[in-house]
């Protein structure tokens, strides 16, 4: 009996062996439980409107304070006035510079009213003369045109009277012959002698009518072309007025632009003298000293914190796991200061984190190697009751740190095991959005 007791296994051996086996066993039968994937990120809490995140207030112009608003953590409406400047750049010191510009519109206003007026006057004027041109050139015309006939009338008279005075020579010289020989009587010549002194009258004033309508048709045609060019002297001189005036309203428009543009300019100066809210939010970082403080161009002033509750998380993943990530993914989040007891391959069991949905994925990594990714409330799961909404703004502010968990696919932990031992990336699938948590166990090989 002693020696078989000698050869007896101890108590604690066999509980040990038992303790081992059961480990085994466990461990065994673990492999086969589900695992999810995930991709670990850490980042900050944000607002994902980009009018509804944190806003640098900062001068638009360069001046001295002369009178500050608000404080430290003063709650503003949007258009509220935070900081009043003062000018210090010598072309805006004249305080009635504006009323200066103002005048000198009104000045310009006025002289192209004038101009306006008598550009109007100057085409009546121009319509009538066209109109008296009408009528005059075509009378000087209608004269010519009688002057001509009656030159042509006269012509036919001379020729007839040139006829006559022919045929009355040829009387007179054959009565003349026939007297001398006394085959007619002297009544006849006398007869013949008459007719040819009449008909050389005749002729003679013939001459000096034609001499006469050629003298009228010249004077006709020069009274005609003075007409013609007194009517369009005076056109062309109201023309010249008219063309004269156009060129100094176009001068008046000019500098009355110019004076627009000054006086918006001005205006927009004048406005930028005095620094307002440019959302409701609360003022922190006020980085000005006080009244008489200097300020440049582009000087942050204070920030200004939106009131929203537009929440988002950005967070920033390596660049090995960014080709993993998808729009829609889940993701669970932890935020500072909320504790929280979180297990990456069982998201269903995790304490105190809060569910999350990819929104955005940057297209171009940071300085270091790292893509950012928006998150928004998962209000889906939110809204069925499956998890617990986000806290507040009051207690969940823009800047607070969050650890983030990507959720990728559901796998065997004995493949997890054997991805990790090989270097293997997770596995990706092709639909993310319609993911659920029970997913095949892909294919080893």
């Amino acid at each position: 009996m002693r020696s078989l007791a000698s050869i007896e296994t101890p108590f604690i051996l066999k509980t040990f062996a038992y303790v081992v086996g059961a480990v085994f066993f466990v461990a065994l039968i673990s492999l086969f439980l589900p695992w999810r994937q995930t991709i670990t990120g850490v980042g900050k809490v944000t607002v994902f409107s980009p009018m509804n995140r944190p806003q640098l207030v900062q001068s638009q112009i360069s001046g001295k304070i002369v009178n500050i608003s608000i404080h430290e953590g003063d709650w503003v409406e949007r258009g509220q006035l935070l900081i009043e400047l003062e000018e210090l750049e010598e072309k805006f010191l004249d305080k009635s510079q504006l009323e200066r510009l103002q005048g000198q519109r009104l000045a310009y206003l006025d002289k192209r009213n004038a101009i306006e007026r008598l550009i109007n006057t100057l085409e009546r004027q121009i319509n009538s003369l066209l109109k008296v041109q009408s009528a005059t050139v075509p009378n000087a015309g209608i004269e010519i045109r009688q002057t001509e006939d009656k030159q042509i009338a006269s012509q036919q008279k001379l020729k007839a009277a040139e006829q006559n005075f022919k045929t009355a020579q040829l009387n007179f010289s054959r009565s003349e012959k026939l007297y001398e020989k006394g085959l007619s009587s002297r009544r006849d010549f006398e007869l013949a002698e008459l007719a040819l002194v009449k008909s050389r009258s005749e002729y003679e004033a013939s001459t000096a009518e034609l001499s006469i309508a050629g003298r009228d048709i010249t004077q006709s045609r020069f009274s005609y072309d003075k007409v013609s060019a007194e009517a369009a002297l005076k056109v062309q001189e109201a023309e010249a007025k008219l063309a004269q005036s156009f060129e100094k309203l176009a001068d008046i428009n000019s500098e009355i632009f110019k004076l627009d543009i000054n006086l918006a300019n001005m205006e927009s100066r004048i406005t930028q003298r005095k620094i307002y809210a440019p959302a409701d939010g609360q003022i922190v970082r006020l980085k000005v000293l006080g009244q008489g403080e200097t300020v440049k161009s582009g000087s942050d002033l204070l920030t200004i914190v939106p009131k929203s509750s537009d929440q988002a998380v950005e967070l920033y993943i390596s660049d090995v796991f960014a080709p993993l990530v998808s729009i829609g993914r889940e993701v669970r989040l932890q935020f500072s200061g909320f504790p929280a007891l979180q297990f990456s391959g069982w998201p269903t069991v995790a304490l105190g984190t809060f569910p999350g949905i990819v929104k955005v994925i940057d297209a171009n990594a940071n300085e270091e190697g790292e893509y950012r990714i928006l998150v928004q409330p998962d209000y889906k799961r939110i809204n069925s009751k499956k998890d617990k909404p986000w806290p507040n703004n009051s207690f969940l502010r823009p800047g607070s740190n969050v650890v983030g968990w990507v959720i990728l696919d559901e796998v065997p932990v004995w493949y997890e095991f054997w991805r990790i031992l090989n270097g293997f990336p997770p596995t990706m699938i092709s639909n993310p959005v319609k993911s659920t948590y029970k997913r095949k166990i892909p294919k080893v090989g």
